[in-house]
């Protein structure tokens, strides 16, 4: 098993205190969002040829394994999806060059109501095959992501998506905490099974945190294993089906990067 961060989780700065940062703990490999970690960068579409060598240079022996590009697939906005698409194909560009595995993004932004859930999915469908064939002229992988807030719920729908799509282009970023309701804490077990049966084999990415239920609203970060959070099951099949898998923790603090990690190990080696 491998170990890694997410980038603009220790701030936003210039390329090389990033790069120190995450040597600093031990992580070997990161989750890059250029424009959430780097001053002056407004997005994919920036990156020039001189900032991929920085960022190689800054990073070297780091594995990228996730470019960032975080966009709504499903707004309703045609001017807003034609900018976010354009968005995603520039992370197509610099994608191979910085030798990122795959570019990662959620189906949609903000809290979707099951209505539009239903209504949406045919839409994230057709815009995502779309973005699918744009991968294969670029040689490159999409990683979604789903979560429970968003069109791309549950695990159900997961599956259906690859199903409907069938591309070898498309792979999973599971994110456990993403998929967890306030009502499944106790059962959060099984929901973990549902999920492995119906994307694991697709999976290539974990995204690892911890938190807490308030009263309302979404969870509240902490340290893992301080949080609702369960990894057994998700532990044990990782072990068994996947040990390469690169897992990257999400919603790191710098004041506790060190326990973090001391965790991520005991948990998955």
């Amino acid at each position: 098993m491998k170990f890694g961060v997410r980038v603009h989780d220790f701030g936003r700065d210039d390329v090389k205190i990033l790069a120190k940062k995450v040597r600093e703990f031990g992580f070997e490999l990161i989750h890059l969002a250029v424009k959430k970690a780097f001053p002056g960068i407004s997005g994919n579409i920036d990156i020039k040829e001189k900032d991929i060598e920085n960022i190689k240079d800054a990073f070297s022996g780091i594995e990228i394994s996730v470019l960032g590009s975080y966009i709504d697939f499903t707004t309703d906005d045609d001017e807003i999806w034609q900018n976010h698409k354009i968005e995603f194909i520039a992370a197509m560009r610099i994608s191979k060059p910085l030798s990122a595995l795959y570019i990662g993004s959620e189906s949609s932004y903000g809290n979707i109501s099951m209505e539009d859930k239903i209504r949406l999915f045919p839409k994230l469908i057709e815009r995502l095959d779309d973005i699918l064939n744009e991968a294969d002229k670029y040689d490159v992988y999409v990683a979604m992501e789903p979560v429970a807030a968003h069109t791309l719920y549950c695990s159900e729908w997961t599956g259906k998506m690859l199903g409907k799509l069938g591309s070898d282009r498309l792979r999973i970023i599971f994110d456990p905490l993403n998929m967890l309701i306030r009502e499944r804490v106790d059962s959060q077990e099984v929901l973990w099974r549902e999920c492995i049966d119906a994307f694991g084999k697709e999976t290539e990415i974990i995204h690892l945190k911890d938190g807490v239920f308030p009263s309302e609203g979404r969870h509240v970060p902490c340290k893992l294993g301080d949080g609702v959070m369960r990894y057994e099951v998700i532990a044990k099949w990782l072990k068994k089906e996947k040990p390469d898998m690169p897992i990257i923790r999400e919603e790191a603090r710098y004041e506790y990067a060190k326990e973090d990690l001391v965790f991520m190990k005991r948990l998955f080696i």
